[in-house]
């Protein structure tokens, strides 16, 4: 029976869980030896009592000054009638919680009855959809009860990435990992605890309504909520890890994280599953993605911000070349803090002085675009952003590497009679050499060229690492205007074009293996 529950990610991680916090397990040694000595519907029967404890925080007051901090208290007495331990009373579910309003309350939800037999339905299992072979109506799954009892851990625990996505939704990431390395995952984030807000402290709104510290995200540093999965608990755990001094000690458990599959499971049954890879952990560890995360609302561009943070995400999900040419199809103009990510995507494939010529020559057609254009203030902020679209056309109309470099050059050449500075010249030499493709060249280009000068509120908490060879523009300081939506001098370089183009990462997941 034990077999059945350690082979599916949902099930796993409950037992796990109950194995780290009812027995102390940290290792797989110790894990096998906890599964021989004790009866483990017990323990799991044991730990969903524990649990139900740390589904709802009362605050009893009827009001609440607005925009102040408040504590409530856990409830231990749940009432499961239907309008009684409600939000307008006082009550909120824990962000941690797979279960909705419905599905907790009334006569049949899970506050009544929360013990699970074999049939697996969504109060213990969100994921769970009834089936139907052969039979005149649908019918639910039927598991072993330890299946079952483990899943309904995995439900109720605190100790997963988890957070508010909606009004009154909520979701979690459950990893696809090995029982050792969630073993580890699970050690980790009991370490992680103290540096989280306490599960009953909240923020009042303008109405004085209280809202739960923990609903933004129940691991530390959350970056915004549209990241959430693997790469918003990745930045979260490493930028804590990275600021605390012992990120060496967390990369196992980063690294398996980002390369195992994960499953995003929603309240609102939009589950998703995603996997990644090491780049994910690496990029943390520098300190650079959870500035990237946390400064891309500053992506400006005529894109909706749906299709900016869809782009945005598969590209740094995959960090391939194809997921990188769907993410440039948007033309844009990036925050400064892109600026390590683009060299930490291309430092791996060419040498890093080649790199630092490109980003010369780029920041040398931003300036004397910036020069060039005419007016003052926004006017001037504008016209340059003409300049630099008409340019980047030029880059998409070239056939190849060498005709890339002669028009660029006459053209930016044209705009102040300035020539390119000599740190650009190895990047010149190699595309016109034919040592860089044209595609290669062209991205490079593109991608430093939408950079914006320094900001001052372009800074995120945890500071960003420093990028050679990269002076600030002219304006530094000022915004950028709203950049142009890809024309269709760039539709040749979507993904759907290359033979490698990149297959759906949302896809759906199965209720069960």
């Amino acid at each position: 029976m034990v077999d059945g529950v350690r082979s599916y990610y949902f099930s796993r991680y409950g037992l796990a869980e109950t194995l780290v916090t009812q027995f102390g397990a940290r290792t797989a040694e110790e894990a096998e030896a906890a599964m021989q000595e004790h009866n483990l519907e017990e323990a799991l029967e044991a730990r969903i009592r524990q649990l139900m404890g740390e589904i709802r925080v009362h605050f009893p007051e009827p009001e609440y000054p607005p925009n102040s901090e408040v504590k409530g208290h856990q409830v231990q007495e749940l009432d499961g009638a239907p309008g009684e331990q409600v939000g307008a009373n006082g009550y909120f579910v824990r962000p941690h919680v797979l279960l909705g309003d419905g599905q907790l309350n009334g006569r049949y939800g899970f506050i009544n009855s929360p013990l699970p037999g074999k049939e697996i339905i969504q109060r213990y299992y969100p994921p769970a959809t009834k089936l139907s072979v052969g039979k005149a109506s649908a019918s639910n799954v039927k598991k072993t009860r330890l299946f079952a009892l483990a899943c309904t851990v995995t439900t109720l625990t605190p100790l997963k990435a988890a957070r508010r996505t909606g009004d009154s939704d909520r979701g979690a990431v459950i990893p696809d990992l090995p029982l050792p390395e969630l073993l580890s995952y699970l050690d980790l984030y009991l370490d992680l605890q103290p540096s989280l807000p306490g599960p009953t402290q909240a923020t009042t709104n303008d109405d004085g309504k209280p809202f739960l510290l923990q609903n933004e995200g129940t691991f530390p540093d959350p970056p915004p909520g549209w990241t959430f999965g693997t790469l918003g608990v990745v930045a979260g755990i490493g930028s804590w890890a990275r600021k605390n001094g012992f990120f060496d000690d967390a990369k196992p458990v980063l690294e398996a994280l980002a390369n195992r599959r994960v499953y995003v499971i929603d309240t609102s049954g939009t589950n998703r599953s995603e996997t990644a890879g090491s780049h994910v952990a690496t990029l943390a560890r520098e300190g650079i993605l959870r500035p990237a995360l946390e400064n891309a609302w500053k992506i400006q561009t005529n894109a909706n911000e749906e299709d900016v943070q869809r782009v945005l995400r598969r590209w740094l999900l995959r960090f391939n070349p194809a997921y990188f040419r769907d993410f440039l199809s948007l033309r844009a103009t990036y925050p400064r803090s892109f600026s390590p990510l683009f060299d930490a995507y291309f430092m791996p494939d060419y040498d890093p002085s080649l790199v630092s010529s490109a980003r010369a020559a780029a920041q040398h057609i931003n300036t004397q675009a910036y020069h060039a254009a005419d007016g003052t203030g926004d006017t001037k902020r504008q016209n340059k952003q003409t300049i630099l679209s008409s340019l980047e056309s030029t880059l998409y109309d070239c056939d190849d590497g060498p005709e890339l470099i002669a028009r660029i050059s006459v053209q930016v050449g044209r705009l102040t009679g300035a020539d390119f500075p000599p740190d650009a010249q190895k990047f010149f030499d190699r595309t016109t050499a034919g040592e860089l493709t044209l595609e290669e060249a062209r991205n490079l280009l593109v991608a430093y060229m939408r950079l914006r000068g320094p900001t001052s509120n372009d800074q995120t908490a945890e500071s960003e690492p420093q990028t050679s060879g990269e002076g600030a523009s002219p304006e530094q300081g000022e915004s950028e205007p709203i950049a142009e939506a890809a024309d269709a001098e760039s539709s040749d370089a979507s993904p759907g074009a290359s033979s490698s183009s990149p297959t759906d990462l949302d896809d759906a997941i199965s209720d069960l293996p």
